[in-house]
């Protein structure tokens, strides 16, 4: 064999062992794989905290359980995590800094890292029982509806999470979410027991206050009497190993609440 025929087969032996040795290291050192999740869809309705319109404030949207990166991935459902105001300027800030990492393309969990461990969001509880994620796999895309408060002279229009094939404004369209056949409410995180009609003399609809693990109290107020509810919705699946992963967050929107309706 010729020199430059056994150079050239060394620089091949070489050349396939390099190979090898880059994929055993950079495949077992550092360069580990994450599950990738697709957020929610919006279903084209978005609260807004200044409506005069009470009929307008509830949250909706549509999971996303069929996209491949949910349904290659181990895909658990959809969590929704909230927070209460007394000051909508903080309020409206931090929807604009979260805005700006969610827009983030090195980062798609940047958003729910900062709502949940900076901004301390919290995920909404049920009247009974318990569903993490709140909304569960099911396989197949849904609309959901969400009002956290009763609207007062609209029975139709009561708390309530619902769960529906088409878009919903009330809360008799499609079907109640339920935990063990049990038709669930919305609560808040601090106590399963505590609703969101905000009543100074209620014991199940006690006024948010400083310390509240669930609210972001500010010593100056916008308005008295009047609590702003910020709210997102986010896929949530885990690895082979358990842990929690998420998606990029969609913006529900957020609802004023004002303590005069139910003050009564």
């Amino acid at each position: 064999m010729s020199i430059i025929k056994r150079q050239k087969t060394a620089c091949k032996i070489y050349s396939t062992l390099f190979s090898v040795f880059f994929l055993l290291v950079f495949t077992n050192c550092g360069l580990d794989v994450y599950p990738f999740f697709d957020p929610p869809y919006t279903d084209g309705h978005i609260a807004y905290y200044t409506s005069d319109d009470a009929i307008q404030n509830y949250f909706s949207f549509i999971t996303n359980e069929t996209s491949d990166n949910n349904t290659e991935n181990d895909f658990l459902g959809t969590e929704i995590y909230y927070k209460i105001y007394n000051n909508y300027s903080i309020m409206v800030s931090a929807e604009n800094s979260v805005s700006s990492l969610n827009s983030s393309t090195t980062n798609s969990t940047a958003a729910i890292e900062n709502l949940i461990d900076s901004r301390g969001y919290k995920p909404l509880k049920l009247s009974t029982g318990s569903l993490n994620p709140l909304i569960q796999d099911a396989g197949q895309n849904r609309y959901v509806y969400i009002r956290l408060n009763d609207y007062p002279t609209d029975s139709t229009r009561s708390a309530a999470i619902r769960i529906g094939s088409s878009s919903m404004s009330d809360s008799t369209s499609g079907s109640p979410l339920t935990y063990k056949g049990t038709s669930v409410f919305p609560r808040r995180y601090i106590d399963s027991d505590y609703g969101f009609n905000f009543n100074s003399s209620s014991s199940s609809n006690p006024l948010p206050k400083s310390g509240d693990a669930d609210v972001n109290f500010s010593s100056s107020s916008s308005d008295s009497g009047v609590w702003y509810v910020d709210m997102y919705a986010v896929s949530v699946g885990r690895d082979s190993s358990f842990t929690s992963y998420y998606s990029k967050v969609l913006f529900l929107g957020s609802i004023s609440i004002k303590e005069a309706d139910y003050n009564n």
